[in-house]
Order: structure tokens, then sequence, then C-alpha cells
């Protein structure tokens, strides 16, 4: 990856500029292979936590680290073929999957009580389809390679 490029994924003003960048996907622990929310936060069941996840873009143009909306520079490979658009070649996809241990909101007479929100903007209305990540890779001295072929090879990488 090259050092410095800097991707943002996700959206964090969807309720303005609408859902096209929207690209967070919640669920719960032990439901991930059956449920991937975007626009709303789950109600996990007891003893399951909720979970966030990102993948980043995995393609790049090969020449920009950046561009004005962090975005032009990379681009997302085909979900069905895994080939990159045209001018873009691929680069490591980064992929985050955070878990929060969060109090389940409970439904009393079709109400919602005790609503969460994580990362949400009050401007944004607290939506799920709003969260966003940042990317800036830093790596040097063939580090990212380094740490590549470890975590490619299933070794230990502490």
């Amino acid at each position: 990856m090259p050092q410095f490029l800097r991707i943002i994924t996700g959206d964090a003003k969807t309720t303005t500029n609408g859902l096209a960048n929207a690209n967070a996907h919640w669920s719960c622990t032990g439901f991930e292979n059956k449920v991937q929310l975007t626009q709303q936060y789950p109600i996990c069941p007891q003893g399951s936590k909720v979970v966030r996840t990102f993948a980043f873009q995995s393609c790049w143009d090969g020449k920009n680290i950046d561009s004005a909306n962090h975005r032009t520079h990379v681009a997302f490979a085909d979900p069905a073929s895994g080939v990159c658009p045209n001018g873009f070649q691929a680069i490591p996809q980064l992929t985050m999957r955070l878990v929060y241990n969060i109090n389940p909101p409970t439904i009393q007479n079709g109400q919602v009580k005790n609503a969460y929100a994580v990362d949400g903007f009050p401007e944004q209305l607290h939506k799920a389809a709003t969260d966003h990540d940042d990317f800036i890779s830093v790596t040097k001295n063939g580090l990212a390679n380094k740490i590549a072929n470890c975590i490619n090879n299933g070794q230990n990488c502490a």
C-alpha cells in the first residue's frame, strides 16, 4: 500500500447527501453471516454484541495518495469478480470489525426505549448509515509488506 495513502469509507452525512457512499454494516455476534444492516442499528439478543464492519476500497489509481473528496483516487472492486475498474490497481483491503457491548433497547407498546447510537452525529439524526472511517497508511521501510506477509502466512505477528 502506498505510504500516506488516505482513504475515507462511508459518509458521515448520509441524511444530507443520500446513501451513495454509505458503507457501514451492522450486525450481532453469532448472526454476521445472516444479517448485515446498513440503515439501522440492530437489536441483538441477550448474549450477543453489536458488530460494526467496514470494508475499505481495495483499488487505487496508482498515482494519487489523496483526492479532494478522499474517494476518487480509490475504488471498490467489482463484488462478483473482484476485479478493479479500468485505470485502477489492486491494493490490500482493510476491513475493520468493531464489537460493542451495548445494553439492548427494549420495545414497549411499539416504541423503542433506551435507543443507542454509535458514532452518530446529532445533525444527521444519529442514523446508522452515517457511520464512516478514515485510513492513512503511515508505514515505511517495507513494514506494510512485512505485516501483510506475516498475516498471509498465518503467523503470530505480535
